[in-house]
């Protein structure tokens, strides 16, 4: 199989599925980007208008307005119905348990308090200033007691790309945070998607969305011989949970495609003579 063969098979997925998907898979030490399909698509974000979040209480940190140690009150207003990690009713919590559960467990109680802390206007400010020009967040995210008007927030699998690399790279703050922030999506626990047919002990840093309209899955994979990037995005309004379960399964395919398609070169990379001379990335292909 090469880039051509994953090519028409993701396109072949892709018109097989109902609803708006937008797809890109970049390679991090060629820079190349063998696949991407609607990239641009500005698509409604889900769970993934996390990562818009994340990103504003990177920056409050970065300059020195917020700390990982400060302690807020998680009240039971702003507790959702089906949170798992925030049912024991009000507590205080750190900004670190925050965006823990936030990205980890992709608890929605927490990321709505930290919108609360940091502000919509400062959350799509910085989308802006670190180059997520496409993203908004425009409410609280999932069932709350509290309600909104019910805009849309709003993202690409583009500006997910941005944020994704420059944490790899370490240019959208210093090290030590992107290496934090790389850490929380490391420990993230749905296996729904990308992993689903992967049996292998394999690092990926990844953060998935799925609910009633959207099946979104965003992320690095970090191998032995290679580190790349994958976001497949669904977006169905009409979408039924047989769907939902097929749009999971999508996601899986693609991914193990590209898997399977690193594994294969992989003995061939391992015996290439090694020149400590070369560019990065040309030892292994």
């Amino acid at each position: 199989m090469d880039h051509r063969d994953i090519a028409k098979a993701f396109m072949k997925e892709i018109h097989a599925v109902g609803g708006s998907a937008s797809v890109i898979f970049k390679d991090f030490d060629t820079g190349s980007i063998p696949f991407q399909f609607a990239p641009d698509y500005v698509i409604a974000s889900g769970d993934m208008a996390k990562i818009a979040v994340l990103l504003a209480a990177l920056s409050r940190i970065q300059d020195g307005e917020m700390t990982l140690d400060k302690c807020v009150i998680v009240p039971n207003l702003w507790i959702n119905y089906d949170s798992v990690a925030f049912e024991r009713g009000q507590m205080s919590y750190s900004i670190d348990e925050l965006l823990s559960w936030m990205i980890v467990a992709n608890e929605d109680t927490a990321a709505n308090v930290l919108i609360e802390i940091i502000g919509l206007d400062y959350i799509n400010e910085c989308c802006m200033r670190f180059g997520l020009v496409n993203t908004r967040v425009e409410c609280r995210i999932g069932q709350t007691k509290v309600q909104d008007n019910l805009r849309l927030s709003v993202t690409t699998a583009q500006d997910i790309l941005t944020f994704f690399e420059g944490l790899y790279r370490n240019t959208l703050f210093s090290r030590p945070i992107c290496e934090y922030a790389g850490r929380l999506f490391l420990r993230h626990r749905n296996n729904n998607g990308f992993t689903r047919y992967i049996c292998d002990d394999i690092y990926t840093g990844r953060l998935v969305s799925d609910n009633e309209t959207v099946s979104h899955e965003a992320g690095i994979f970090y191998l032995r011989y290679v580190d790349y990037f994958l976001a497949i995005f669904n977006s169905d309004p009409a979408a039924t949970p047989e769907s939902r379960i097929a749009s999971q399964r999508m996601r899986a395919r693609m991914s193990n495609m590209i898997y399977n398609y690193y594994l294969e070169r992989e003995d061939a990379i391992r015996n290439l003579p090694y020149n400590p001379n070369a560019p990065y990335g040309e030892n292994r292909y």
